[in-house]
């Protein structure tokens, strides 16, 4: 849906450079849990010259994943069948939280790659909590954020990553945007989109993206110049186009209901706030043909004339050259110096008289009493 708003290659999370984590190995009821030797060769992986082998890595295997202790109790209801049949769902505290924050943050990683987002955000936010003053739980803070965009959760992606740029703006994703481009895009994501059997996204809220503006202005306040800044401008005039389109589904709409004067005002507007979205010739010929419909003959013929000079080859523009004949066969040659008479301002209409005029906000009680209201 972002139209090719794809993250920035070299810049966007990839960049921290991810350390694989092994196979996976299957759960009960389907769900998956990271292996131990997994693990290892993560955090092995991970720092090199610190690489461990034999009784050494299985020592760092036992302190990711501690094994478990079984009591007697235990074992005797295994053996008499009566252990429960329920199977674990997410990260347990003894068995799949690693000892410190650097490991659980490469479970973290290992979680994201495989698309399991909830485990994802269940390993990084332990490390938030868990070690607030590690320079990993910073790194997180960002993964939950990624974590929440990728499972569709738009509005809290989009206040995870710019509280990440506000609380953290010497972080290289903050400083270099991606952080504010990314809440910009959160927003983006959460617009309507054309879906069968709805009404078309133009006819919808805009709100997301009037959010999406908000981003963006901040975005080149702060971050302009940098190496994200040619995808945020791509966002804009995306975003520029489908409020465009919403302002024509207005003016439609105004004409529709014999409003030509509302509408005029509405495109006039939309023209100059949105320029170079490359629907400026849509514009200009309901432009013109909403002025000629209201009797301002030399406007409507200055603004097919644009039209067709600035747009040849356009159908708007061919369409403007018949409308330019027309006006030519129906009303003369242009004149220099010749104006159409200012318009009028719309008479307000007076509101109906109450039906009792002497107490109008209570006619039932007056009646009732069967003497006139004071």
């Amino acid at each position: 849906r972002l139209r090719g708003f794809a993250f920035p290659r070299g810049v966007g999370f990839a960049a921290a450079g991810r350390t694989s984590g092994g196979p996976a190995a299957p759960r009960c009821g389907g769900a998956k849990t990271r292996s131990r030797v997994g693990a290892a060769d993560a955090i092995r992986r991970a720092a090199p010259h610190r690489a461990l082998t034999g009784e050494g890595a299985q020592a760092t295997v036992r302190s990711v994943h501690p094994a478990p202790r079984y009591g007697a109790a235990a074992l005797l209801a295994g053996l008499l069948g009566l252990a429960p049949a329920a199977c674990k769902t997410g990260p347990d505290l003894s068995a799949d939280y690693g000892q410190t924050a650097r490991e659980n943050y490469i479970l973290a990683l290992d979680e994201f790659a495989d698309k399991d987002w909830e485990e994802a955000i269940a390993y990084a936010d332990f490390v938030r909590i868990r070690f607030p003053f590690s320079r990993y739980a910073v790194e997180a803070e960002l993964l939950i954020a990624r974590a929440e965009f990728e499972q569709g959760n738009y509005v809290t992606a989009r206040d995870a990553f710019k509280q990440f740029a506000k609380l953290h703006p010497t972080h290289r994703h903050a400083r270099n945007g991606w952080a504010a481009y990314m809440a910009a895009a959160s927003a983006f994501m959460n617009a309507p989109t054309d879906v069968f059997l709805l009404p078309k996204a133009a006819e919808r809220d805009q709100t997301p993206l009037h959010e999406t503006l908000e981003d963006l202005e901040y975005y080149f306040a702060n971050y302009s110049g940098t190496v994200t800044e040619r995808y945020a401008r791509k966002l804009r005039d995306e975003v520029y186009r489908r409020l465009l389109e919403h302002e024509l589904y207005v003016a439609e709409y105004y004409l529709d209901r014999d409003k030509p004067r509302a509408a005029i005002g509405r495109l006039e507007a939309a023209g100059k706030r949105y320029p170079d979205v490359g629907m400026t010739a849509d514009i200009l010929f309901l432009l013109g043909v909403t002025q000629l419909r209201i009797g301002q003959v030399e406007t409507a013929r200055g603004t097919f004339s644009d039209l067709a000079a600035r747009f040849p080859e356009h159908h708007h523009g061919k369409q403007a050259r018949i409308y330019l004949d027309y006006i030519r066969k129906t009303y003369g040659p242009a004149k220099p110096g010749k104006k159409d008479p200012p318009l009028e301002p719309p008479v307000p209409v007076s509101p109906p008289m109450p039906k009792n005029p002497e107490r109008p906000y209570r006619p039932a009680e007056a009646a009732s009493a069967g003497s006139p209201a004071r």
